[in-house]
């Protein structure tokens, strides 16, 4: 059953962010003063009785401008060309397609294809097709019911454009900037173009609820974020800790930690106990600096003879890593979690062991890095950088 609710969340629920608790609170105070403010507009038009009245419709209208204004569907020209394009056609479906099933679909699919031509899909215009085409099966004059949506259409956009400029953090239409900034124009780094996401948008072929403008500020802003977290990057931040990290013991044989080293391609691996407390480093310079060319042997030949473990009971050359080892207690760098990575830098560039250990509050192996690690995080700071500057 632990399946069900995420199978369910995965498919039912959107990832879109929830909204915070402020912008919740701005959006219902929004919509309880548009509303007060769009049956004011209503009010006070000289218009008959029966074009006043607030159309259906224009709930759905009001959820989007007040509670997502920044939406390109809650834009003026979604909202005047969705209701407006939409409502003769609904009428036009109702009035002269024999009645059936077929007329409510008519009329949505109609303002469908209609508003994503024109560029103003606004989903409210949906149901004011419906209710159009109902109005004209019903055999309400066409005049005065394109009046009632003339008047709804204008009256919101007033109260929209009223409140949201009003409140404290947002405004309206998206396209004016506030009156207490200045906008700064959207540059995008060489390797983001104007081009490039014209081409991904066409690409993806479906509609999506946000600008290009707005992804490229986006993007620029997720660049400011990452550029402020590498300069404070932790241990923490660049160790994968998804599964325990490689190490050898003091008893492990040194041929076997020569292949455990060649299997996962490293210099340098971490000697710890039972408790996985770090006792020690082992290096393939390790191995090298033990053995000499003796007289008609070459180097690699006493390595070999070094990895081969010796038959008697007594030997005098080392055989397992902790007779070779560097030991911790002898001035071994061993980092912690909430360490910089500057300082596991230093200690790297100090040529005096190729790798740190990291350890936990605990003094547990957590992992290590080596100058591999510290040359992917400088990468990763300099295309940063690089995308700041050109931006």
């Amino acid at each position: 059953m632990t399946g069900l609710p995420e199978l369910l969340r995965r498919h039912l629920v959107s990832d879109a962010p929830p909204l915070s608790r402020a912008e919740r609170w701005r959006s219902t105070l929004a919509g309880f003063l548009g509303l007060l403010l769009f049956e004011g507009v209503l009010f006070v038009l000289p218009l008959g009785p029966d074009e006043k009245h607030v159309l259906a419709p224009l709930g759905a209208t009001s959820v989007i401008l007040f509670a997502l204004p920044h939406s390109p569907l809650a834009q003026p020209w979604s909202v005047i060309g969705g209701l407006m394009l939409a409502a003769p056609l609904g009428y036009a479906c109702g009035l002269w397609l024999p009645a059936g099933p077929w007329v409510m679909a008519a009329a949505l699919a109609a303002s469908i294809w209609l508003t994503a031509w024109a560029r103003c899909i606004h989903p409210p215009a949906g149901a004011m097709a419906l209710t159009m085409a109902m109005a004209a099966a019903h055999g309400t004059p066409f005049g005065p019911s394109m009046w009632a949506v003339f008047a709804n259409t204008l009256a919101i956009l007033v109260a929209v454009m009223v409140v949201n400029n009003l409140i404290p953090g947002r405004h309206y239409p998206q396209g004016t900037p506030p009156a207490v900034q200045k906008q700064r124009a959207h540059t995008v780094p060489p390797a983001l173009t104007h081009k490039d996401m014209a081409a991904a948008l066409h690409e993806i072929d479906g509609f999506l609820d946000v600008r290009e403008d707005d992804l490229v500020d986006l993007y620029e802003r997720t660049l400011r974020h990452a550029f402020k977290r590498m300069h404070r990057l932790r241990c923490a931040d660049v160790l994968d800790t998804s599964q325990p990290a490689p190490a050898l013991e003091f008893a492990t044989p040194l041929g076997d930690a020569w292949l455990l080293m060649r299997r996962l391609r490293v210099d340098a691996l971490p000697v710890i106990d039972r408790s996985r407390r770090v006792i020690g480093l082992l290096a393939l310079e390790d191995f090298l600096n033990t053995v000499s060319p003796e007289a008609g042997r070459s180097l690699g030949e006493s390595v070999k003879q070094l990895l081969t473990r010796s038959p008697d009971t007594h030997s005098e050359r080392a055989e397992v890593v902790g007779q070779m080892m560097r030991e911790a207690r002898a001035g071994l760098k061993v980092a912690r979690m909430h360490d910089s990575l500057a300082e596991v830098a230093e200690a790297l560039s100090a040529g005096h062991q190729p790798a740190v250990p990291v350890v936990n509050g605990a003094h547990r192996l957590v992992g290590m890095l080596d100058r591999g690690d510290m040359v992917a995080a400088l990468y990763h700071r300099m295309q940063i950088e690089d995308a700041m500057r050109a931006g």
